[in-house]
């Protein structure tokens, strides 16, 4: 089984930003991927998305491909895939961290190492700081994950 390392971002649409549509996504995709073995990160900040897929190639494949097609998400960009021996978040079964969320101290961390606009920690354009903006926040919500699982299918 070759297993891989996807990463995208997004633009969320209008009608998936509040709370009870991201709950009610987290908690479906969530058997999906538990059934499919995709395991990884999804960060939101604002209405982007950041998120980390990792997984059988195949599987992970077939679930950006919908990701890519679903209304609900705008201007899906394919930041990183790469093969993989040892997976970074094979323990977080899909978390979802809005970084909006976090507690100050965290919130403050980020803010001081990545660029933000009104509040919105922005999602980085080089690849080096897409990868330590997700496992900073994995770093982060470690001893305390978000509850809810998730991907955005």
């Amino acid at each position: 089984m070759s297993r891989c390392r996807l990463i995208y971002s997004s633009i969320s649409s209008k009608e998936i930003v509040s709370n009870d549509a991201i709950k009610a996504l987290v908690k479906r995709s969530s058997k999906n991927n538990l059934r499919d073995k995709i395991t990884g990160l999804l960060l939101l900040s604002g209405d982007r998305f950041l998120q980390v897929l990792e997984g059988d190639s195949k599987a992970v494949n077939r679930l950006y491909g919908k990701i890519y097609q679903d209304s609900r998400h705008r201007e899906v960009e394919l930041i990183s895939f790469e093969s993989i021996d040892v997976p970074y978040f094979e323990t977080w079964g899909m978390r979802l961290v809005d970084l909006y969320d976090l507690p100050t101290h965290p919130r403050q961390f980020l803010m001081d190492k990545y660029e933000h606009l009104d509040g919105d920690i922005q999602i980085p354009s080089r690849l080096h700081e897409v990868f330590s903006l997700l496992l900073d926040a994995k770093a982060l919500c470690q001893p305390n994950p978000t509850p809810q699982d998730s991907s955005t299918e």
